[in-house]
């Protein structure tokens, strides 16, 4: 569960013990471990971050759940933040390290399945559902890049045949033309809707992001 759950036994007695050095559970001291190490402490709090599941955790980094939970219940709780804004304002003025830094905005930017890919070297398979979406949200903004481009620039030709290749990809149709990128281009050039970064008043940059 991870979130805002209570592990069984006085979770924080025995982390007291065990830095009174006394004996302590192993999950408590496994928890502990993790929050001193700087790596191990900066990826589990990019997945709590993002609400990933004390289950989700284990199966990308194989660390039992028992673990998961009291190190949230510990260490970093992620019911305190208020809301998503919150959330986001926390990653983006994160400072303690720098792979922190990184790797939080990444988990916050990217989503929770971008995270567990690249922390499981790819073996992660990402449902078929949230791929699709994020191919239509990919071939949105391609679309409005090339919008804001001049129809025969690079930008706009490279924008539209990713946007193309995106619907394609989740709709799962192996019939449209790959031509018609070339179609296209020649109904930008004839509606008023296609202007340039400048015109419109968009940089390129505040659409990709």
């Amino acid at each position: 569960m991870a979130s805002g759950t209570t592990p069984d036994g006085h979770v924080e007695a025995q982390l007291f013990d065990l830095l009174s050095g006394k004996e302590a559970p192993e999950v408590v001291k496994r928890a502990h471990d993790i929050y001193t190490q700087e790596y191990k402490r900066e990826v589990m709090e990019s997945f709590l971050l993002v609400e990933s599941t004390s289950a989700e955790v284990n199966a990308v980094l194989k660390v039992p759940e028992d673990v998961t939970d009291a190190y949230a219940y510990l260490f970093f709780d992620p019911v305190v933040f208020e809301d998503e804004l919150d959330r986001l304002n926390y990653a983006h003025t994160y400072e303690r390290t720098e792979f922190g830094t990184k790797l939080k905005k990444f988990a916050t930017d990217m989503g929770k399945e971008s995270l567990m890919v690249r922390m499981s070297r790819g073996s992660y398979a990402v449902p078929a559902s949230c791929v699709q979406d994020s191919i239509r949200s990919t071939a949105f903004l391609m679309a409005q890049l090339a919008k804001v481009n001049p129809a025969r620039s690079a930008t706009a030709k490279e924008a539209l045949r990713w946007a193309q290749l995106a619907l394609k990809a989740a709709t799962e149709d192996d019939t449209q033309d790959q031509g018609n990128v070339d179609r296209v281009v020649m109904e930008l050039e004839t509606t008023d809707e296609t202007t340039d970064a400048t015109s419109s008043g968009i940089a390129e940059e505040d659409i990709l992001h």
